[in-house]
């Protein structure tokens, strides 16, 4: 999605400086011109008499709204906070924050446990989070969504399942626990706040609101083009979604020109490099795939990706697995999914992927930016924000064009598939064999180490089966929508069944995404393609192993 220059970037070049932050070498900059001395010159003013005029119509506008719902004014603070730091930020230097937390949580955290030998300090470390999964699924009251009991079933299919990974772990030895630790336990405070507070609840359901309302507006570029009798007299997948795709794509190249999805990125993989020991670039990557998806995040880091450790190629290719990208939630919208599920389970993901690589594939090489944040490539082709929407329509169209190919595809060998396992099963039975319901009996016992109720067990492992040999977009359907003369899988299964599902099925973890990753992140890397090839299967195996620890986590907490 996002367009990248190749740069030469080597280790030493890293290492002597000659390489600067942007991936330029300083010979490549220029002296600025007498206009751009004046610009120079006059900016501080302009920004200023902006920042007044702003802030005028801020405390207009909230002194107007006073006796409204704080919930309908909640993003014009967001927005007016967000543009006076960055305002501020542009000549203040920041670094003194994070340099701060960094010695607080040293002095607070770091040098006590230090005193520990590290064996004691991981065990201690560990039993202090299974405490925690522990009290939380005994503690918290009963709900009409589970009992204690079915909480410990999850709770135990989330150790049942990271010890099946630690036993399939590459190298098992040189498993970084505190690694995995901290991302299952950033996942349980993530998910305690989403689905145990009112704020972190009304927080998801205000996110879910705005990017339903967001992708709303690509129906007024529909409805020009095609005309607005046309589709609600013949309303299907490629009218609802396609359009709202290409919209959101554009809309997403012109905040990567401006500067914003690289500034959301960098504060993110920040908090995961620190607080979970990962590389800067896999936290980057990690951070970047709820937005802007799976292959296109790396080009983020793409000046890093030839000369990562195969570890962390894993945990790259993992992210893009364990979550879907923006501009595919309005398929979900089509269907009636729950879009604060969707939100939630790609954050809670963000943790879990990199912990679940870090446990199948662990770091034994030595990387480049092991403990360092790094900062987002702003490099761009862009010129302006009309040329970025453009190449952002193009960028959707091709996605829309891509996602459409591969529906037909998949749904298409999908059923035949079914058909020849039908035929050939009634010499013998006379009962329907699908790949769905082989692939059910087989994940049958993962479908209950979510915590799914025992009369739901087929239905949701049919599902998980789905999800993997199709994608995602055909199991939602399968949920949400009833075939002909029948009812939706959604109308017959438990509420717990409903919400562990729709944590479940959030990712791109499919045979046909593999495909996907490794041109993606292969284009980026040609010299890595082998390597990428080599682990992609993992990858997605691991990356549908996230997506089941969020909705266990879910189970948990229902």
């Amino acid at each position: 999605m996002l367009d990248h220059k190749q740069v030469d970037v080597s280790p030493d070049s890293m290492e002597s400086g000659s390489i600067n932050k942007e991936g330029l070498h300083p010979s490549a900059t220029a002296e600025p011109s007498k206009y751009m001395q004046i610009v120079n010159m006059l900016k501080p003013y302009f920004i200023g008499i902006f920042w007044i005029l702003l802030t005028v119509y801020f405390g207009f506008a909230i002194g107007k709204k006073r006796k409204t719902a704080l919930s309908d004014v909640l993003p014009l603070i967001f927005l007016y906070v967000f543009i006076s730091l960055k305002l501020v930020f542009i000549y203040m230097d920041s670094s003194f924050l994070s340099k701060g937390f960094g010695a607080c949580w040293n002095l607070v955290v770091v040098k006590p446990c230090s005193l520990i030998p590290e064996r004691m300090r991981i065990m201690v470390y560990a039993i202090v989070v299974f405490a925690v999964f522990l009290i939380v699924s005994l503690a918290l009251p009963v709900t009409q969504y589970g009992s204690r009991g079915s909480r410990i079933q999850s709770f135990g299919g989330i150790l049942i399942i990271i010890a099946i990974m630690a036993a399939l772990s590459k190298h098992p030895r040189q498993i970084e626990w505190y690694t995995v630790i901290t991302g299952q336990f950033i996942q349980l405070i993530l998910g305690i706040i989403v689905i145990k507070t009112e704020a972190g609840l009304q927080f998801f359901k205000w996110l879910s609101d705005v990017a339903r309302g967001l992708l709303s507006f690509a129906d007024s570029g529909s409805q020009f083009l095609f005309g607005s009798d046309l589709i609600s007299t013949f309303p299907s997948f490629a009218f609802s979604v396609f359009p709202a795709v290409i919209f959101f794509v554009a809309f997403i190249q012109i905040v990567y020109f401006l500067g914003g999805m690289q500034w959301l990125v960098g504060k993110l993989s920040v908090f995961f490099t620190k607080l979970m020991g990962t590389s800067g670039s896999e936290s980057v990557v990690a951070s970047a795939c709820p937005f802007v998806g799976q292959g296109e995040s790396a080009v983020l880091v793409a000046q890093y990706v030839e000369f990562m450790t195969k570890s962390e190629l894993h945990a790259i290719m993992t992210s893009g697995f364990s979550t879907i990208s923006g501009s595919v939630l309005s398929g979900y919208l089509s269907l009636n999914v729950e879009l604060t599920y969707i939100i939630t389970s790609c954050i809670m993901s963000i943790p879990c992927s990199l912990a679940m690589s870090k446990l199948r594939y662990p770091e034994t090489e030595e990387s480049l930016t092991k403990g360092k944040a790094v900062v987002p490539t702003n490099e761009t082709e862009d010129v302006n924000f009309l040329h970025a929407a453009g190449n952002g329509a193009a960028l959707g169209m091709t996605l829309s064009l891509l996602i459409a190919a591969s529906l037909i595809a998949i749904i298409s060998l999908l059923s035949f598939t079914n058909f020849m396992l039908t035929w050939l099963g009634h010499f013998v039975t006379d009962t329907e064999i699908t790949l769905n319901l082989i692939l059910g009996y087989i994940l049958y016992p993962l479908a209950w180490l979510l915590g799914v109720p025992k009369g739901d067990l087929l239905e949701v492992s049919k599902l998980l089966g789905t999800k993997l040999v199709a994608n995602e977009f055909v199991a939602y359907t399968d949920l949400m929508v009833a075939p002909k003369d029948g009812v939706s899988v959604f109308s017959i299964i438990q509420p717990r069944s409903r919400i562990i599902i729709q944590f479940a099925l959030c990712g791109f973890a499919n045979l046909a995404s593999i495909g996907m990753q490794i041109g993606a992140i292969g284009a980026i890397a040609p010299k890595r393609k082998s390597d990428i090839a080599q682990l992609a299967l993992s990858a997605m195996f691991t990356g549908f192993i996230a997506t089941c620890i969020s909705a266990a986590i879910a189970g948990l907490l229902l």
